[in-house]
């Protein structure tokens, strides 16, 4: 009985990256800079049509740093704010609400400053 051939889709093999400094990576002809590298890269790597599923391994020098299971994944995480671990990447980042003095409050403020001179300079 023959075991060569399986039913087992072929595995892509790894994207090679390079890890250079803290603060760039490159892959495939693509470069990227930041203060997460990788996470940068998969989404470049990814808006450069690469497909999704495809995993990296992310090497500085002759060593292996770090393994992508998939760039899809990878592009859609970003570090916390502590730099502690992987959270979801917000597309769009929002600021805290700003508090407005209450209506009452605001109605002092309506003739300042005061026209004292008829408004001339």
């Amino acid at each position: 009985m023959n075991h060569s051939s399986s039913s087992a889709p072929a595995q892509t093999p790894s994207l090679r990256a390079g890890l250079i400094g803290s603060n760039t990576c490159t892959a495939a002809g693509i470069t990227a800079h930041g203060n997460a590298p990788v996470l940068v890269l998969c989404r470049r790597l990814l808006a450069a049509g690469l497909d999704p599923d495809q995993a990296m391994e992310v090497y500085r020098g002759a060593t292996l740093a770090l393994r992508v299971r998939s760039i899809g994944e990878a592009a859609e995480l970003e570090i916390n704010s502590k730099g502690t671990a992987f959270v979801a990447r917000r597309a769009v980042r929002t600021a805290r609400t700003a508090r407005f003095p209450e209506p009452a409050l605001a109605d002092h403020w309506t003739d300042w400053p005061a026209a004292t001179d008829g408004g001339a300079p």
